[in-house]
């Protein structure tokens, strides 16, 4: 049976959330746990009250003693849905950077203690897609928690919550964290013309080979010789039995671009941005060394995954506060 929560006023959610601003890790024990009954809980206490109303009113025994059973269960299972959170540890939460519109997964790391398995617990974000999932006695995993993303810029998921409805379904248990956690949102790739500024390239080349609107043209395939790219293999022509070519294009090698936002067409920077993404990540295929111009700040031309991280960080975070 799927259990939902009753909803919980927002100045209740507000002084919880004050409480358990917390510097991970944590061990969720005490004052951090709360147990509320669930909508069916609540269902199931009117009906147990009516039952007990109809056993006063007509002295049936009977009817006396599966009150006070399920009563009893009822009441049991309070404790056993808060000992089925109390005593994990939560920890080093991270994220890798993603691009927007893509869904950022949290990591989490999880310990149990010795003597306790735990089961049905359920980690999410609020309003967010949940994870859940069963976690043996003294063991240690990582819980991926997933958060959709829209736009670029540093996401902050916000509230973690941790709950569970363990064993009859009656009573939810869950504790509220805030941990200091947060995923890069890179902007989306938006394909388009290569657009470079020719007023920042490489001296050694006139403006130009540097200045045109279109990349270095594609120029055939050759015979895949040792110690090619495998970036520039045709995978393509290759799937098809075809043999194994490697593609060539005019003048790439050595050529140093920069990319500037405002030299794109468009009023939207967004857009821009989402452009000049596309334009880096083409470069970095292709091994052509880059540099990126945002404003004032000129990032200098290189190659590589640490030098790609490096401008779309900058592309992320750009008119914002970091």
């Amino acid at each position: 049976m799927k259990n939902r929560a009753v909803s919980i006023p927002a100045a209740l959610l507000t002084r919880f959330s004050r409480r358990d601003r917390a510097a991970l890790p944590v061990e969720l024990r005490g004052r951090r746990i709360y147990v509320f009954p669930t909508r069916e809980g609540f269902i199931f206490f009117v009906m147990l009250f009516s039952l007990l109303i109809g056993s006063v009113n007509h002295n049936n025994n009977l009817g006396f003693i599966l009150t006070f059973l399920l009563g009893g269960i009822s009441f049991v299972s309070i404790f056993h849905t808060y000992r089925n959170i109390s005593g994990i540890t939560l920890s080093a939460v991270r994220a890798k950077p993603v691009f927007a519109g893509q869904q950022a997964a949290f990591e989490i790391t999880v310990a149990v203690p010795p003597r306790s398995f735990r089961q049905q617990l359920s980690f999410y974000f609020h309003d967010r897609q949940r994870t859940t999932l069963d976690l043996p006695p003294n063991s240690r995993r990582t819980v991926r928690i997933f958060h959709n993303t829209e736009k670029r810029g540093l996401l902050t998921p916000g509230m973690l919550r941790v709950s569970t409805t363990y064993p009859l379904g009656l009573f939810r248990s869950w504790s509220c964290l805030l941990p200091d956690a947060s995923c890069l949102v890179y902007p989306r790739p938006l394909p388009g013309p290569f657009i470079t500024d020719p007023a920042l390239a490489d001296e050694e080349y006139d403006e130009g080979e540097t200045g045109g609107a279109g990349v270095d043209d594609f120029s055939g395939l050759e015979t895949y010789q040792r110690g090619d790219s495998l970036q520039h293999i045709s995978w393509k022509t290759y799937s098809r039995g075809q043999g194994l070519y490697t593609k060539k294009f005019e003048g790439s090698q050595g050529k140093t671009v920069y990319f500037n936002p405002d030299l794109l067409p468009g009023k939207d920077p967004e857009q821009k941005f989402s452009r000049i993404c596309s334009m880096i990540l083409t470069a970095e295929t292709i091994r052509m060394p880059y540099g990126l111009k945002l404003g004032n700040h000129v990032t200098a031309p290189g190659l590589g995954g640490s030098h790609k991280r490096k401008c779309l960080r900058e592309l992320a975070l750009a008119g914002a506060e970091e």
